[in-house]
């Protein structure tokens, strides 16, 4: 059977980041190389550590029996998150097939600079065979999704007109001044989001699939969104420019690849000893 034409790797926190990353990632890469328009589903599959797996969370990525790593980043302490992300692409190494890139996506909890940091020690600290991607939500992925929230009716426009009244701010245009700490919180992205959306995964993903890219870049430049937009662009699109899709790629790549994941079945198998 005929598989997609690039591999990716996807380390995030659960299985709706793992339904927002391939979109932005589709957004972007179907933006810069027209050729893939309608055809970036035969041209890329993401991939956990597991065989059949489109992904793998954060909190499992220490059941892997791969040596662990110790000692300081380049002379400086390791930062937040960074042993994790070490460890999580040194299982990609040996993941078979291996992957052309590998996405790593975090909530930064409050912890954007340390965060992102941390991961960044991670891609410096050996020459990977892949690229390595990084994206820091912050201070959780919702806010990402926020960025790119336009009512589409006079509920939803009465609703954010509501939300702006009690926050004091628009949480769409400022999603980075929500607080992740409490998900009960006057101020939570989750909830926030819910009265937005009313809780339907569909809603939310057309924050992310219809928006203009230069909306969400605008409106993510203070939660990480416009930085992981841009390291999409830097890191990944090379990769599809350099492949040579013309317009017959739909006939050699074989059936469409889907984007996300129908739930956590894909990301919480443990690891395989087989």
């Amino acid at each position: 059977m005929s598989v997609a034409s690039h591999l990716l790797g996807m380390v995030v926190e659960g299985s709706d980041d793992a339904r927002t990353v391939p979109g932005l990632v589709d957004r972007v890469v179907e933006g810069a190389v027209p050729d893939l328009k309608g055809k970036l589903g035969r041209a890329r599959s993401f991939c956990g550590l597991d065989a059949d797996t489109s992904f793998v969370m954060w909190s499992a990525v220490h059941q892997y029996p791969v040596p662990r790593r110790h000692g300081h980043f380049g002379g400086k302490p390791a930062l937040e998150d960074a042993r994790t992300a070490v460890l999580a692409l040194r299982c990609f190494v040996g993941r078979d097939p291996q992957p052309e890139a590998v996405v790593l996506v975090r909530d930064s909890d409050g912890k954007d600079a340390e965060r992102r940091q941390g991961l960044e020690q991670a891609r410096q600290d050996f020459a990977w065979p892949f690229e390595v991607l990084l994206g820091v939500a912050h201070p959780m992925r919702e806010c990402w999704v926020l960025a790119g929230f336009i009512p589409e009716s006079k509920r939803e426009e009465t609703s954010l007109a509501a939300l702006r009244k009690e926050l004091g701010f628009d949480p769409t245009a400022r999603s980075h001044e929500l607080d992740a700490s409490s998900k009960a919180a006057k101020k939570s992205p989750k909830r926030v989001l819910d009265r937005l959306t009313g809780g339907e995964g569909e809603r939310e993903a057309r924050c992310w699939t219809e928006p203009a890219l230069g909306h969400l870049r605008q409106r993510g430049n203070g939660n990480g969104l416009a930085a992981f937009l841009g390291e999409i662009e830097a890191r990944l699109v090379p990769i599809f420019s350099d492949a040579g899709i013309g317009d017959n790629a739909g006939a050699e790549l074989g059936p469409p690849q889907p984007s996300a994941p129908e739930g956590d079945e894909a990301s919480a198998k443990g690891p395989s000893h087989s």
